[in-house]
């Protein structure tokens, strides 16, 4: 019998329909465009010495030459892409399909350990029907003219969500779908707001940076500038970055509820202010709320601006052992909890807060072992492959995290996917009588696990 192995869950350099197609820089377009049709592709790398590409496709063909009035004689190297994006062999799938999802691009080329071109891989190559929708919402989104067509765009982001949930995609691949998806939001919101602001730079941070937003999630966010420390920049960056949460929250996309966004003085600051508010959060976590800095900042990314102003590589490069003892002690007291038999039959309570009391202990501990394994990857997924890899966590335990953290997840999207279907605004509050048998024993093993391995930190402390 043949089995049908998902794309995703395969080496993208096992994918390759061939060998690249390639040209030289000087061929016209219209060479380039037969040389497409005769492979029966949609691209043509253009090999630019140095080991740098160009690339051409069908969509620069319509938008560069058609749109524009631009002769079909024009050489590919003035209407190519460059530099262009790359991805190794041996990565998945589904992580390359959230890279091109993430940069809107439709086809990264495959490199071999030593950097040799293997071939293209599409995303047709990788996603089902169900997802191709994703890249359809994106482009609305990012090619928004004002912000009535952004409203109108983020307004299908729910609806993109329950149809990949109905149509099986993986809880924790819809999340990240639904994170890419947001940031472009941001992004474009930031974008249509900034006409005539000078240069910042903006951060998501939390569970959209972390890629794991549900349809729940707020967004958290920061400014970062070059410095100038006049209070009048900080106040007309903190001005700006009210205008786009309010923009935001007209998208459906509400500010944190704990006022992490960048509209606030404290998360509008230049980059020497928050170097130096970095330093003084990690040599005393218990002052001015600094575990909670700290922590914010790890799972920060950059949206909008300058990379070089990233803060997570600065936070993982200044972290100190005492700084990361406190962050373990944060993670292993913030329980991971069901509540007992006891309670449920004396109706003290009948739910549960999923995220509160199983997925957040799960990102804590994520967070601690990445960061001491030298992970700057906000991801909690990627930090407890981190952790293993170098001994923070032993093997058992990041697996045990990182099939609790599926598990959790497929429960808060099947339970925030529900209330989407009848109308009702999507939580995190689960009445335990609406999970199946099954559901409900899978929930209670993921906290019973996870606070078990709470328990055990807190007594051993991290490794020597």
């Amino acid at each position: 019998m043949n089995v049908v192995r998902d794309p995703s869950m395969l080496p993208v350099g096992e994918l390759l329909r061939g060998p690249a197609l390639t040209c030289e820089p000087e061929t016209t377009a219209a060479d380039a465009a037969r040389a497409m049709t005769a492979a029966g592709r949609r691209y043509v790398l253009i090999p630019l010495g140095s080991g740098t590409l160009g690339i051409f496709t069908d969509g620069d063909l319509r938008r560069r030459i058609v749109a524009a009035g631009l002769g079909t004689t024009t050489p590919v190297s003035e209407v190519m892409t460059t530099p262009v994006h790359t991805a190794s062999a041996d990565r998945l799938g589904a992580d390359v399909l959230l890279d091109m999802l993430e940069r809107g691009v439709r086809h990264l080329p495959v490199l071999s350990s030593r950097g040799d071109v293997l071939g293209v891989v599409e995303d047709a190559d990788l996603f089902a029907t169900a997802t191709r929708s994703g890249f359809l919402v994106r482009s609305t989104i990012s090619q928004a003219t004002d912000a009535d067509e952004l409203v109108a765009a983020t307004a299908r982001i729910p609806e993109l969500v329950v149809g990949l949930w109905r149509a099986r995609v993986a809880a924790i691949d819809v999340s990240a779908i639904a994170s890419v998806l947001m940031d472009a939001a941001v992004t474009r919101a930031a974008s249509l707001i900034a006409d005539g602001h000078p240069g910042s730079t903006w951060l998501s941070l939390g569970s959209v940076a972390r890629r794991e937003a549900m349809p729940s999630s707020d967004v958290d966010s920061a400014l970062i500038w070059p410095d100038d420390h006049s209070p009048e920049r900080q106040a007309r960056e903190a001005a700006y970055g009210s205008r786009v949460h309010e923009l935001l929250q007209r998208c459906g996309l509400p500010s944190d509820a704990n006022g992490a966004v960048a509209s606030s003085p404290r998360f509008a600051r230049s980059e020497s202010d928050w170097l130096r508010g970095l330093d003084g959060w990690l040599a005393d976590p218990y002052a001015d709320q600094g575990v909670v800095m700290v922590s914010l900042l790890a799972d920060s990314r950059v949206t909008l601006g300058d990379d070089h102003l990233a803060m997570s590589p600065v936070v993982s490069e200044r972290l100190h052992p005492d700084a990361l003892r406190l962050l373990l002690k944060e993670a292993v007291e913030g329980k991971a909890r069901m509540h007992s038999l006891r309670e449920r039959l004396t109706r003290r309570t009948d739910s549960v807060d999923i995220k509160a009391q199983g997925v957040m202990p799960i990102v804590n501990i994520a967070r601690w072992a990445g960061l001491a394994a030298g992970c700057a990857d906000p991801s909690t997924t990627v930090r407890l492959r981190a952790a293993a890899t170098s001994g923070i966590l032993p093997d058992d335990d990041a697996t045990m995290l990182a099939e609790s953290f599926d598990v959790l997840a497929q429960i808060r999207l099947r339970h925030q996917c529900e209330q989407i279907e009848r109308g009702e605004a999507p939580t995190d509050v689960l009445p335990l009588d609406s999970l199946t048998p099954l559901y409900r024993s899978l929930l209670a093993s993921a906290v019973r696990e996870i606070a078990g391995l709470q328990r055990k930190l807190a007594y051993t402390g991290p490794p020597a």
